[in-house]
């Protein structure tokens, strides 16, 4: 009796891994095929926006840009630390009338010069600046006169005003908005530029304003702001370039005092 029992009890031990075996096998052998694992495509370099990601400052993102993560992709953004460019800027003034200026900007580490040509200024000569900002801390100062010869006036300065010395809205200020403001976002393509493109609806002055970054160099590229359909503000500028040689005078003030030297590269 004993032994009968042993024996029923190793047969069902053996019909138990024959089911178990046939559990895992049996589809792919009735089936005629093996089961399949996809893994995704690793995007080529420089893939450009609608090919479900782009090349961004050296990271690949192969995410979908939104209103709800544009802020985030942003914040990935760098600038790079020594180039020149020019900005061109286009105002309305009221009465159906505009404003136009550009300004030649280099930029050498903490220190950014701003020569700005204006109508406003053709009495007295172009508008320019020497700016310092500590990247530590975003403390610094910056000096602006009129032509060549004119009075200095300086004042200390905070993070960002650099851009402001461009006259130039500072984008990064998207990152401080309110997720519910961001009404648009997304990978595009402007001028031949891959840009992160953002649009916000900013309160109280009824403002919609529209942001294109460029993902290359992290530089704001284009913008506009409007107001009930009216646009109060265009910027665009040039493609960054590397600073070759800024020449002294671009960071020297009208007495010959020389505040920055380039250093050789």
């Amino acid at each position: 009796m004993e032994r009968k029992n042993k024996l029923v009890l190793f047969l069902l031990m053996i019909l138990v891994m024959g089911v178990a075996m046939f559990s895992g096998f049996g589809l792919i052998l009735f089936s005629g095929t093996e089961a399949e694992i996809v893994l995704p495509t690793p995007l080529p370099s420089g893939s450009g926006p609608g090919a479900g990601g782009t090349e961004a400052n050296g990271w690949v993102a192969d995410v979908r840009v939104t209103p709800e993560t544009v802020q985030n992709v942003i914040a990935t953004l760098s600038r790079p630390e020594n180039y020149a460019r020019t900005v061109t800027v286009e105002m309305s003034t009221g009465e159906n009338r505009t404003g136009a200026y550009t300004a030649s900007v280099l930029v050498d580490g903490a220190w950014t010069s701003v020569w700005l040509d204006h109508e406003a200024y053709r009495s007295t000569g172009q508008q320019r600046t020497i700016l310092y900002c500590d990247p530590e801390t975003g403390a610094g100062t910056l000096y602006r006169w009129y032509g060549d010869g004119g009075e200095v006036a300086r004042w200390p300065v905070e993070r960002g005003a650099d851009d402001l010395a461009q006259h130039i809205p500072t984008y990064e200020n998207v990152l401080a908005l309110d997720p519910g403001d961001i009404v648009d976002a997304g990978f595009v393509v402007r001028e031949g530029v891959p840009c992160v493109y953002v649009e916000a609806q900013v309160e109280p002055l009824g403002y919609l304003e529209r942001y294109w970054v460029s993902t290359d160099d992290g530089l704001l590229s284009a913008a506009e702001t409007s107001q009930d359909g009216v646009v109060v503000m265009r910027m665009s500028s040039t493609s960054a370039e590397v600073l070759q040689t800024a020449g002294e005078e671009r960071f020297t003030l009208p007495d010959g005092t020389v505040l920055h030297q380039q250093e050789a590269p």
